[in-house]
């Protein structure tokens, strides 16, 4: 049974209406693991930051002044912090934001701290450390310089999700919604966080109507990670509504994609999502199959929680 997280948490969702439990999340606070957003919906735009962090050190043929080295260590350790988080090495990533925060704190960069901030609660929410995402994000919330506040709520409302938190998490979002309105550029996550919700709100048709809207918006932008997390709910509230059939085109159009990325808690997710809607339809040698998939991924990348759900499913499915 898929009932637990891995390193893309997300909400928790009660038994769905029509799906047997071994499809639902239960009992723990937060899905199945192959919702696998993380920060399934991150926001780190991690390419951006690079670029940004080199053209800060190119004087463009002008002579190059040297930084202060406090300042030198500040940008440091916030691009190692992006690159260790683009590699999946969440853990390294958020001390190093942690690290790039304090040293923008004590050259009074509040830009800088509050950058650091938004970064290290997506690291810890791609730990599962939800809690500390929120306490990170409340601190953040009282400083009256905070420049991206569309951003913190989101991640305020993920964070919720995890936790299973729903009417907090719908306070978010509709704050969000107020925000973003119809043409901010966070628009497809702010639809693939309505769709979470949604479904663990036991209104897959919803979540279906918001997947499918941040797919669209998404259509012709260079973010395969989001795409890929629209086709995964997509196949989520398809499989919610007992449509087996498309659910499984759709999880197979994130795992394409999650294949090209190389990210294995992603692809080990499909897999199980996989096997969940073979295993609906009655194909259990078929599910039985995409479980070992998933349990094989999970063993060679080190991912416990993943690992740990693939063994669930397989002994629910009497292996």
């Amino acid at each position: 049974m898929l009932a637990s997280s891995g390193a893309y948490p997300v909400s928790g969702l009660p038994a769905m209406p029509g799906v047997p439990v071994e499809h639902t999340f239960l009992k723990v606070p937060r899905a199945p693991l192959w919702f696998g957003v993380r920060p399934s919906l991150s926001l780190l735009s991690v390419h951006s930051l690079l670029l940004l962090l080199f053209l800060a050190g190119c004087g463009g043929g002008a002579p190059v002044v040297a930084d202060p080295p406090r300042i030198k260590a500040a940008l440091e350790a916030e691009s190692d912090g992006a690159k260790r988080y683009e590699r999946g090495d969440y853990a390294v990533a958020a001390h190093r934001f942690e690290e790039a925060a304090r040293l923008f704190g004590s050259i009074d960069d509040r830009a800088g701290v509050g950058r650091n901030r938004l970064h290290w609660a997506r690291a810890d929410l791609a730990l599962g450390r939800s809690e500390a995402v929120l306490r990170t994000l409340a601190a953040l919330g009282h400083d009256k310089e905070n420049t991206q506040p569309l951003e913190m709520l989101l991640l305020k409302a993920q964070a919720q999700l995890d936790l299973a938190r729903l009417d907090a998490a719908s306070q978010d979002l509709a704050s969000a919604t107020d925000l973003c309105g119809n043409t901010c550029a966070l628009l497809p996550s702010l639809h693939l966080l309505q769709s979470r919700a949604a479904l663990a709100a036991l209104r897959a048709d919803d979540a279906l109507s918001h997947a499918e809207a941040a797919l669209g918006l998404l259509n012709g932008r260079d973010e395969p990670l989001e795409t890929a997390n629209a086709w995964r709910l997509i196949a989520a509230a398809r499989l919610a509504r007992g449509d087996a059939s498309t659910a499984l085109a759709a999880a197979q159009s994130a795992l394409n994609i999650d294949r090209r990325l190389a990210l294995p808690g992603k692809i080990a997710s499909d897999w199980l999502l996989i096997g969940d809607i073979h295993k609906k339809v009655g194909a259990g040698d078929t599910a039985i199959a995409a479980y070992q998939r998933a349990l094989g991924i999970a063993i060679a990348a080190r991912l416990d929680e993943a690992e740990k759900t693939a063994r669930q499913a397989l002994t629910s499915s009497g292996e």
